[in-house]
């Protein structure tokens, strides 16, 4: 049985690791793949399916967030 993973389940997720990128092991640079390897922790701690590709949507969601957050701080520090 398949379980849907709805856009908010995936958005709150998202917002969870950005935790991993202020104070864990997650930086700007990691990749994709690093990042979803975290994704499918939260996804299996939450009992939601560790599907690579789900996890791979959320990972990219969070950089995004992550990269947003950057240019942010770089605006107020100007």
């Amino acid at each position: 049985m398949t379980t849907f993973v709805s856009d908010s389940q995936c958005n709150e997720l998202a917002d969870s690791l950005l935790n991993s990128f202020a104070v864990g092991e997650l930086h700007s640079q990691s990749s994709i793949k690093e990042i979803a390897r975290v994704a499918q922790e939260l996804l299996a701690d939450d009992g939601l399916p560790t599907r690579w590709s789900l996890a791979c949507v959320i990972a990219k969601k969070a950089q995004a967030a992550w990269h947003e957050e950057i240019l942010q701080t770089k605006r107020v520090c100007q």
